[in-house]
Formats: structure tokens, sequence, C-alpha cells
């Protein structure tokens, strides 16, 4: 066919066939993506129009159409000769006739949905595969890492650079006896033995012995010695020796503006001291210390009096005052104390606070004041299931630990107590009054009320001193109410093997005849209205001696030895189960005073 003749088209014939509403909504997304495409095509040109416009608009202006004769340009195309007609007959339509039935459109949406597509195919693609990054690099990276901490071991560490380093810095006299090192495990580090630390005050003393110091180094600057940077002190199986003397002293430095090095005490002992006399230690010690200008913490665990301890201290600087927490527990004992206290507006040497004292159900609350290492207790309430009053006094703890306190009982449950008390195992029973050499003071105890099952004793007072590990019994006055009165005084000896009341007592009797019926006694006219009894009270063994009983006149010893033996048999046959009990007493004064008679 050498031309295309147009007239065999009927292109109506063919939109006749065509139904688009069939295809109206394939279509339009076909001319949405057309359409995107076009814009994001056209987007880029249209960036770089300005650009283009600029170009030829300078590339215009710099022609000089004079110069150039378009009319022999046009002489040579002749394009009058060209007859569009002819090229006209040569196309022939007719060949193009299709049916648009014949494509299915759901093929092409199909691959223009992206669902068809898996996203999750490009993980898999391996954008690099070189053995360079991932083996020779990581390893090159490794190499010269540790190659920068390795360096260091090779230096030559001086002794002497060390002690200003680390101890003139911080205004510290020390010497170090053994050998220093340098170590990049597990982080770099300086290791160093036997290191001494000088007193701040007395230089001629040690005040801490350390056998293994390691001063932790930061990564910068780590091949220059001059430039090391110390992060933290580490100091094993240490000793230091703490006058209690010089306490006052440490505590004025203690409140200075220092910024020391974090330290870590471990494995060591803190010897209390006092001049050249021991008084206690802290044995397993572990110590963590951060001083720095405005605010101190340290933290202390170990062994102390064979129970654990731990003290818990913080100390801060706000506006020129300084307030201080301190947290106190022993495990053994059960024992929580806490207090917070600062300085006093009107005098700098005193220090108010408040405080909290927990042991098992007892719980303690105060206000006190602190002066020249003595505390005075202003007001406080003491409570517990057993008690109820308030504490008042004054506690010393340097040099020695003393204390004078006033304690008064708006009223005390005696029959819980004693329960309480015989609830314990009979060892802790018999060693009830065993007390710490430690303790000394004075205790002034008494209460208004006395809760009982027999109701026979109303209230007491008492005055009791402790010292050295002895309980003196300077005064205990009874109550009896109408029965009458009672006072004990003695002392409570401590021994290794023995625990023992020496005491002596005198009984007042004001009215006879409820005393007499009281205790059940209708045979009898009439009973001493006095009475003085001495003794011992073998508190370990639960057994009791009366070395005289008297009242106008003396007992003969078979009397004596038969009340002694009729108390012990009464009193105390079950140890300490019996001892309290009313109705054993009742039997046992009914007993003697119907064969004295």
């Amino acid at each position: 066919m050498k031309y295309i003749n147009f007239k065999r088209f009927k292109f109506s014939t063919i939109f006749k066939n065509i139904n688009f509403k069939r295809y109206e909504r394939i279509l339009t997304h076909v001319a949405e993506f057309v359409i995107f495409i076009i814009e994001y095509v056209f987007s880029g040109i249209y960036k770089n129009f300005n650009f283009i416009r600029r170009y030829f608009l300078k590339t215009y202006n710099n022609i000089d159409f004079k110069k150039y004769n378009f009319s022999r340009i046009f002489k040579f195309e002749a394009l009058r000769r060209l007859d569009f007609k002819k090229i006209y007959k040569y196309l022939n339509f007719r060949r193009f006739y299709f049916d648009i039935r014949r494509f299915d459109f759901r093929k092409l949406t199909k691959y223009l949905n992206p669902k068809t597509y898996n996203i999750n195919l490009i993980k898999n693609i391996d954008l690099i595969s070189s053995k360079f990054v991932f083996i020779h690099l990581p390893a090159s990276i490794i190499f010269f890492g540790l190659l920068y901490l390795v360096i260091p071991t090779f230096y030559n560490y001086d002794k002497s650079n060390i002690e200003n380093i680390v101890c003139k810095r911080q205004n510290i006299e020390c010497l170090i006896r053994g050998e220093v090192k340098y170590s990049f495990y597990p982080t770099p580090r300086i290791k160093i033995k036997d290191v001494i630390i000088k007193d701040f005050f007395e230089k001629k003393n040690t005040l801490v012995k350390v056998e293994h110091t390691v001063i932790q180094l930061s990564i910068k600057n780590l091949l220059t010695k001059e430039k090391h940077k110390f992060k933290k002190i580490e100091l094993d199986n240490f000793e230091i020796n703490f006058d209690l003397k010089n306490f006052k002293k440490y505590k004025n430095i203690f409140e200075k503006k220092i910024n020391l090095i974090p330290a870590v005490f471990t494995n060591g002992r803190i010897v209390f001291l006092d001049g050249k006399d021991y008084v206690a230690t802290i044995n397993d010690t572990n110590l963590n210390l951060i001083l720095e200008e405005y605010s101190k913490e340290a933290v202390l665990k170990g062994k102390f009096l064979d129970d654990n301890i731990y003290i818990s201290l913080n100390s801060k600087k706000v506006d020129n005052k300084l307030f201080t927490d301190i947290i106190l527990k022993m495990s053994d004992l059960n024992l929580l104390t806490k207090a917070n206290f600062f300085n006093s507006e009107k005098d700098k040497n005193i220090i108010n606070g408040n405080i909290l004292i927990k042991k098992d159900k007892h719980r303690f609350t105060g206000v006190f004041n602190y002066k020249d290492n003595e505390i005075t207790i202003n007001k406080s309430n003491l409570k517990n299931i057993f008690l109820d009053g308030k504490l008042e006094g004054k506690i010393k703890f340097f040099p020695f630990f003393d204390f004078n306190l006033d304690l008064s009982l708006n009223s005390i449950n005696f029959t819980k107590l004693y329960n309480y008390f015989l609830a314990k195992n009979e060892k802790k029973q018999k060693n009830l009054f065993t007390i710490n050499k430690k303790i000394n003071g004075k205790l002034s105890l008494s209460s208004d009320k006395i809760y009982s099952s027999y109701n026979l004793v109303k209230s007491f007072e008492s005055r009791i001193k402790f010292n050295n590990g002895d309980i003196l019994v300077e005064q205990f006055l009874i109550n009896l109410g109408k029965l009458g009165a009672a006072d004990i005084l003695g002392t409570i000896n401590n021994g290794e093997k023995f625990t023992n009341f020496k005491y002596e007592s005198n009984i007042f009797v004001d009215n006879q005849k409820k005393f007499l019926s009281k205790f059940g006694i209708y045979n009898k006219q009439n009973i001493a209205s006095d009475l003085f009894v001495s003794g011992n009270f073998d508190l370990k063994n639960t057994r009791i001696s009366f070395y005289e009983i008297s009242s106008e006149e003396k007992l003969s010893n078979n009397d004596v030895n038969f009340i002694e033996k009729e108390f012990n048999y009464f009193m105390l046959t079950d140890g300490y189960e019996s001892l309290f009990r009313f109705p054993k007493f009742k039997e046992f004064v009914k007993s003697i005073t119907s064969e004295i008679n």
C-alpha cells in the first residue's frame, strides 16, 4: 500500500463501539498518574527555568542581527515546493482502527498498585559487600584503641611526682612505700602499694594506712603524664586511726570549701582512739566519700559491737547555711536513726535539729541542739506498746559516751512488758542486765501510772547510774497505794560468768488491815509496820540470798534461811516466769507469816 486513505476510517463508528462509562474509573486513575509524572518532570525544569531564561536572554542580547541576511537562508529551503496535500493522501488512518474493548485495564492498574510490590525486599539487598567495612575498619579501630591504652604502660612513674599530684594537690601529706605501675584493664588506672597518709594536725601520727591504692584515670590526655585527670581513688585493705580529741578539728576541715577526688574505701577498719587509749572499732568497713565545694556525701558500712552498721551522711550548703542529714542503721538491734540539723542563726557554734529513733515497735521523736560535742534534748515523745512518755536531758559522745536523761512516763503497761520479757529465750532473759562497758550515764525514770493484773503497784520513781558495765540503783521508790510503800537500792555487777544484784530494801505498811486482806491473811493480829531486807540476787541462775531481815529486831538465821528457801521455792522455781506473779507472791507471804508467827 503506497498511501494511507483517511477516508477509509470512520471515527464515529469507532467511538460508538467504545463504552467510556465502563472505563471511566480506570481512565481517571491513568490520567492522574500521567499528570503526576508530568508535574514531577516539569517541576525539575521549572526549577532551572530562571537559569535557562537568563542564559538565552544574555545570548540573545549579544547577537547582532544586522550581520546576518536571513533572505539567503529562506531561498535555499524552497518551502513553497512542499505540497502538504500530497503528504496527507499517503496517510491511511484506517490501518490504525482498533477496538479499545480488547484491552484489559485491570492489568495496568495492577502494576500501579503499591501493595503488589514487596518493600521488605529492599532489606535483603546487600548494599555493601566490602570486607573493609566489616572486618578491616573495626579491626583497625580496636587495634589503635588498644595501642592508645597500652602506651602509658611503658612510662616511668616517679613516686615523688605521684605524691605531689595525689596528695599535695588535696592538701594532704602522704608517703608511698611500695611500687607504682600502670594498668589499662578493666579501665586505665595507676596502682600503688603501701600508702601512708599523715594526720592533719599531728604529723608524727598516722591517720590512714592503705595496702592497695588504685587511681582511675580519664581517657583524655592519657598519653601525657602531666595532664592525667584522676576520676576516682579506690583504697583497699585500709586502717583509719580516728582520734576523738581532734573531732572538732576534723569537723572544721569537713565544713571547709574543699573539692577532693571521690574516694572509695574497701575491706578495712576504723579505730577510734582517745589520745593513746583505745575506744572502739568498726570492722569490715566499706566507705564511699565524695567531698565537693558545697556538698559532702559519705556512706559507711561495717561491723560495730558485733552488729551490722550503716551510716549515711549528706551535707549541703545553701545561702551560707549548712543542712546535714544523717541516717544510722544497726541490723541485729533493728535500730534506725534519722537526724537532720542546721546551724543556729543566733550562735554559729550551736546546731539545731530534729531526730527520729525507731527500734522494733519503739518510736522516739525529738527536738535537740548540739554544741561542744554534746546533744541537749529539749522536747521529745517516746511511745511503744508498753509505755508513753517524754524524754529530756543531755547526751555526750566525746571523748566518751555519756548521758544524763530524765524519762517521765505518763503510763506503763507492766503486764505487756513482763509477757514480752518472758517471750524471749532463756539466754536473752539472763543477759537482760548485761550492759556494754562503753555505756556510761545517769537515768531518772518514773511513771505516774502502772497497769498490771492485780494493781498492786500504783507508781514509781528511780535514779539509775550506768558505770563501765555496772548498774547502780541509787533510788527506786515504789508506791503501793493505801497499802504502803517500798524502796530498793543496790548495784548490779556484771562479769564474764555472773550478773549479781546486791540490794537493800525497806518495806513500809501503812494499813495493816488492808495489807492482810490483800494477801488473804486472817489469823494474824499484828505484823511489822516496817521491814528491812538485804541480800543478793543471782540474775543468771535466778536464785536469791537474804543476808539480813529485820524489823524492830533482827530475825534469827534460821528464820532468814527459811524465808530464803520459801522465796526460791514459790517465786523462782520456774525462773523469771513466776517472779512477778502475784498469786505466787501471795502464797509466799502467807507461808512465812504463819510460820514465823
